[in-house]
C-alpha cells in the first residue's frame, strides 16, 4: 500500500513538472507582442522559450520559416515566424490542417 501512495504521488509531481514546461514553451498573445522585427532566430526562440521547427528554407531568397505549437490548443493552432538571413521578418498564427 506505501509504495501505490508513492507511486501516486510520483506520477502527480511529474504531471505537474511537465504542464510547467509546456506552458513556458510556444507563443501567448504576451510572447507575441515581445518579437521585433530584425531580431535573429535566436533572440526569437528565447522569446517563445524553446526552438521552433524549421518547416521551409528557400536557398535563392535565404528565407526560412520555423514553426511552434499554439497559441491555445497546439494540436490546432500554430504559429510561424519567417526570417531573412537569419532575421525577423513577419509571423502568423493560424489554424492547422485548414481547420
Amino acid at each position: 500500500m506505501p509504495y501505490r501512495r508513492v507511486l501516486v504521488l510520483g506520477l502527480i509531481a511529474c504531471s505537474a513538472l511537465l504542464s510547467g514546461c509546456a506552458t513556458s514553451c510556444g507563443p501567448t498573445s504576451d510572447k507575441l507582442a515581445s518579437l521585433r522585427r530584425g531580431m535573429s532566430v535566436q533572440e526569437a526562440s528565447t522569446v517563445l522559450g524553446c526552438e521552433g521547427s524549421s518547416v521551409a528554407r528557400s536557398p535563392e531568397s535565404a528565407m526560412t520559416t520555423f514553426e511552434w505549437s499554439g497559441p491555445g490548443a497546439p494540436v490546432v493552432n500554430r504559429t510561424q515566424l519567417d526570417f531573412e538571413d537569419g532575421r525577423l521578418l513577419s509571423f502568423t498564427t493560424d489554424k492547422r490542417y485548414g481547420l
